[in-house]
């Protein structure tokens, strides 16, 4: 297949394109920065990725758009901006792939559109209740509600593939994992918040498979519409989650808990609502 796909160069972007290639798609990858990175079967565009990429859109069999603002909490500061990019955007790029007769999306958002769930133990669902309390879930939360439309009136598909916590190789370094290795290799001693939280650590190793998955639309055929959680399953405690890799270190330092409470659910989503790739 032929992807368009954006936010290539970001966390997941990376890691899914090597995964795409790997399967032998092709990549029209847009990037605001000029790539010098030459990968087989990879053809950078330089610009941002709602021009109107006539020529690229056209060859494209499916649309996969994982560009974002506000992902991290450093980001999550003005609201506009992130409007700017998460909405008006991501809709205009939507608009120039129909115009150029890709009608095929896959686009990814995030569990943070329902919010937080603090001190309840109840599991997410694609129906459960939208609440997001961060600039960035909320512009995801917005542009979500859109889509069922849009896929209505331009009579276009198009699979929502919220993820749950995703960790590993380039995530930003601000983020538990890197910050916990970085206490580990200097022998420190690190700060566990809220480790009685439980949480889908996913890693972005699956995350790449299942969107590499879902993004063959001969495969669940479907009307319009769609909604999908992207999770292992497999829900831990952020303690659990900090004591697993700090053991994998063998650090001389130690983990400091903090803001221990009852154990509660954050971002947790039940069997049924997850992709499962086949």
């Amino acid at each position: 297949m032929k992807l368009f796909v954006t936010g290539a160069s970001g966390f997941i972007g990376k890691n899914f394109i090597k995964e795409a290639v790997k399967k032998g798609h092709f990549i029209f990858a847009p990037s605001r920065k000029l790539k010098n990175e030459k990968i087989n079967n990879v053809k950078w565009l330089y610009g941002d990725f709602d021009q109107n990429w006539k020529k690229e859109l056209k060859k494209s069999n499916v649309l996969v758009h994982l560009a974002a603002a506000g992902v991290s909490e450093r980001e999550d500061g003005n609201l506009e901006e992130i409007l700017e990019v998460n909405v008006i955007k991501s809709l205009k790029l939507l608009l120039n792939a129909l115009g150029n007769k890709c009608k095929n999306f896959l686009i990814v958002s995030t569990s943070s559109e329902y919010g937080k769930n603090t001190f309840d133990t109840k599991t997410l669902s694609k129906k459960s209740k939208i609440n997001p309390f961060t600039n960035y879930g909320i512009s995801k939360a917005i542009f979500s509600n859109l889509l069922n439309e849009l896929s209505k009136n331009y009579n276009c598909k198009i699979r929502l593939m919220k993820l749950f916590p995703v960790y590993g190789k380039g995530e930003h370094s601000n983020r538990l994992l890197p910050s916990l290795r970085r206490a580990a290799k200097r022998g420190k001693n690190f700060i566990v918040k809220n480790p009685s939280e439980i949480r889908d650590f996913t890693s972005v190793d699956y995350v790449s498979k299942v969107l590499i998955d879902a993004s063959n639309f001969k495969k669940r055929k479907f009307k319009n519409f769609q909604i999908y959680h992207i999770s292992e399953n497999n829900p831990i405690t952020v303690e659990e989650f900090a004591k697993k890799y700090w053991k994998i270190y063998k650090t001389k330092g130690r983990l400091i808990l903090k803001n221990r409470r009852r154990l509660y659910t954050r971002h947790v989503s039940n069997k049924s609502s997850v992709w499962k790739v086949s």
